[in-house]
């Protein structure tokens, strides 16, 4: 079985790649043959030059554009994700910490996998409900128990595909209109799982453990990979800039 594993890292974040990497090798599926699909501005640093890494270089845009824009990376290399049995895109600051096995990414028989967000346990999560959105949704048509976190999901390769073609454009049609969904990518995310909502497996939020605070979350979930904490004026999510 061969695994494909998606790291976006432009400007800063491309330093990420080396312990996120050693956090994968060690921990995730560690006994299947990994490949890792790169996505850098920065594609000729030493720790991209090996065997199993495809690197494409992409240029580095401010928020919330480079988040929004994973789904037209990806898309930009479906045959070679096609070639894959299973793919995963990981956030480069979301590591693993404990050993995640076959049995709980895969066996289950899902083809799709999302996380649970950890701040939207028992809550209605922050979906789009702009309906001028790609990515609205509407309650009493959707089940919206659970919302997932777009900082990791996956599943069977040609699911996987099917997902960032049909995301990639969704968001286009989102931006020719001059729309932001409310949660960018992750409300994209979000509305393609509710629409296969019987293909989704959802992880516990343990696989999505904030570094800092949620205490209740590691008390009552094993913390399976660990959201790093970082300073915001360094690397600043939710606003504007090129940092």
């Amino acid at each position: 079985m061969k695994v494909g594993i998606v790291f976006i890292g432009t400007f800063k974040y491309a330093d990420f790649f080396v312990g996120f990497k050693k956090a994968i090798d060690e921990y995730f599926l560690k006994d299947t043959e990994k490949h890792f699909f790169v996505f850098t501005d920065q594609p000729d640093k030493d720790c991209f030059k090996k065997e199993n890494i495809t690197v494409t270089k992409v240029d580095h845009v401010g928020w919330p554009w480079i988040t929004l824009h994973r789904f037209k990376f990806m898309n930009m290399v479906t045959e070679d994700l096609k070639k894959m049995d299973y793919v995963f895109f990981i956030d480069a600051d979301l590591w693993p910490c404990s050993e995640i096995s076959q049995a709980e990414l895969i066996d289950h028989g899902y083809p799709l996998v999302g996380v649970q967000h950890p701040g939207f346990i028992g809550k209605i999560g922050t979906f789009e409900t702009d309906t001028r959105s790609t990515a609205n949704i509407f309650d009493g048509y959707y089940d919206v128990s659970q919302y997932r976190q777009g900082c990791f999901w996956g599943g069977k390769s040609s699911w996987i595909v099917d997902m960032v073609k049909s995301l990639d454009k969704a968001v286009d049609i989102d931006t020719s209109k001059d729309i932001v969904a409310v949660w960018h990518d992750e409300s994209h995310m979000n509305k393609h799982f509710l629409q296969n909502n019987q293909a989704v497996y959802t992880l516990h939020p343990g696989f999505a453990t904030p570094q800092e605070g949620y205490e209740n979350i590691k008390r009552e979930y094993k913390t399976m990979m660990v959201h790093l904490h970082k300073d915001l004026s360094e690397f600043p999510r939710f606003a504007g800039g090129h940092k």
